[in-house]
């Protein structure tokens, strides 16, 4: 392999015997320096010859680790697979990502961003270019590229929340490239520089409106997981409508995590898909407060649970004697949507979504206008109260009933009637 840029072959010895190494080059990610690798290929008596060597280095897909250079004036995709290779999964301390934030950029990059754009050149996209795609997006039925929709389903146009993530992902590709100096560092390079100055714009509210549970459908949820056979269901419904834990984190608590003397709970960690995370963010891993009262349930479905060692998880599978913990959408599947069934929650065979994260909805639209709005947001770790009042806080509750039945009293204070009649509704 005479060009270094695509890799070499080279003898080195080892206690088993002379051994062929695939040589190449790849950029440090801590400080951007560019240094060589290397991997085994296998032993030179397995693969007597340099070209022998060869195909079992395209056999293993060892060509793929080289660090391809990013040409002058480099295409949406060239820059994309630079962005995805050194900054997408970076584990340091600067930029890192939560694994699902990493899985969600992923998915939009090859599904929908790289099939439309990958080949056009960076310096071509113009902010109304993607404007119009984004109109698209909302618009018509989108299948990801290489797939089929699940059977039963049939595809639906994007809604404008998805979009925002999928306009999040291409303005990170393009402000890793200004980074990098990959493109001129310029305004006009930047296509999502900020509509103020001329940039990609997108819709910003969804038509989503996700479904809240109240404090007394949830009673009713609970009444119906307190049976002997769904204690731990019920603390799991219990500890996600008083905490506003995200799924992943209630999964991945384990019973060291309870700081009983000091009242709070470690956030450290995440359970998703079947493996542990780091977590959402570093802004969401912190400790969340622990009334007397939970503590005092907790306490009790420790006692009751066959893994009840500091190191076990709190919501362990029994299937798998405690080595894992639960599957979060099988138990909101199993049993938390049949109890919100129950409830009057939402209606029996209904498609709309219902899971443990309502239950943060929920709790953030019980808070609304009885505590300040910033003892909200902290309850739910959302680095801008805008998240918190516009996504999670939703249209209608109790506290704004109560708050409109002032008012009429005021009015019925000041014109009193012995009695007010509601007329039917007439239709037609």
């Amino acid at each position: 392999m005479a060009k270094k840029s695509e890799g070499w072959l080279r003898r080195k010895l080892y206690a088993d015997g002379e051994t062929w190494l695939f040589c190449y080059y790849t950029v440090r990610p801590e400080d951007g320096k560019r240094v060589e690798h290397s991997q085994r290929v296998g032993l030179v008596k397995d693969f007597p010859t340099e070209i022998k060597a060869k195909v079992e280095v395209e056999i293993r897909g060892y060509s793929r680790l080289i660090d391809k250079l990013v040409p002058i004036n480099p295409t949406f995709g060239e820059i994309a697979e630079h962005w995805r290779k050194h900054e997408l999964r970076k584990t340091g301390a600067i930029g890192k990502r939560g694994e699902g934030t990493v899985e969600v950029h992923e998915s939009n990059l090859d599904g929908y961003i790289l099939p439309e754009w990958g080949d056009v050149k960076a310096l071509e996209i113009t902010p109304s270019d993607v404007e119009r795609w984004f109109e698209v997006l909302a618009s018509t039925p989108q299948v990801k590229a290489g797939k089929k929709p699940p059977k039963g389903r049939k595809p639906k146009p994007h809604e404008w929340g998805t979009i925002q993530k999928i306009k999040s992902a291409m303005s990170l590709v393009f402000k890793h490239a200004l980074r990098e100096k990959f493109l001129p560092v310029s305004l006009e390079s930047n296509p999502f520089r900020g509509d103020v100055v001329g940039g990609v714009r997108c819709k910003q509210t969804s038509s989503y409106e996700a479904t809240v549970v109240t404090p007394e459908q949830m009673i009713v949820i609970l009444n119906t997981l307190d049976e002997p056979t769904t204690q731990m269901e019920w603390m799991m419904a219990l500890l996600h409508g008083a905490t506003a834990l995200r799924g992943n984190e209630a999964f991945g608590l384990k019973w060291g995590d309870v700081q009983w003397k000091k009242g709070e709970i470690l956030i450290q960690r995440g359970w998703s898909k079947g493996k542990q995370t780091d977590g959402k963010n570093e802004h969401s891993m912190v400790p969340i407060a622990m009334h007397p009262a939970l503590a005092a349930y907790l306490q009790q479905w420790r006692e009751q649970s066959l893994y009840s060692k500091d190191e076990d998880w709190i919501f362990p599978s029994l299937k798998l004697k405690g080595r894992k913990p639960r599957v979060a959408s099988c138990a909101a599947q199993d049993y938390l949507r049949p109890a919100a069934v129950k409830a009057g929650v939402i209606e029996e065979g209904s498609p709309k979504d219902f899971g443990w994260h309502n239950l943060r909805h929920s709790l953030a639209t019980f808070l609304s206008g009885q505590v300040d709005p910033a003892v909200t947001m902290k309850a739910l770790r959302h680095k801008r109260l805008a998240t918190t009042m516009e996504i999670y806080t939703h249209r209608v509750n109790s506290t704004q009933m109560a708050a409109q039945g002032l008012y009429l009293d005021a009015i019925k204070k000041a014109n009193p009637r012995e009695a007010i009649r509601i007329a039917p509704s007439r239709v037609g």
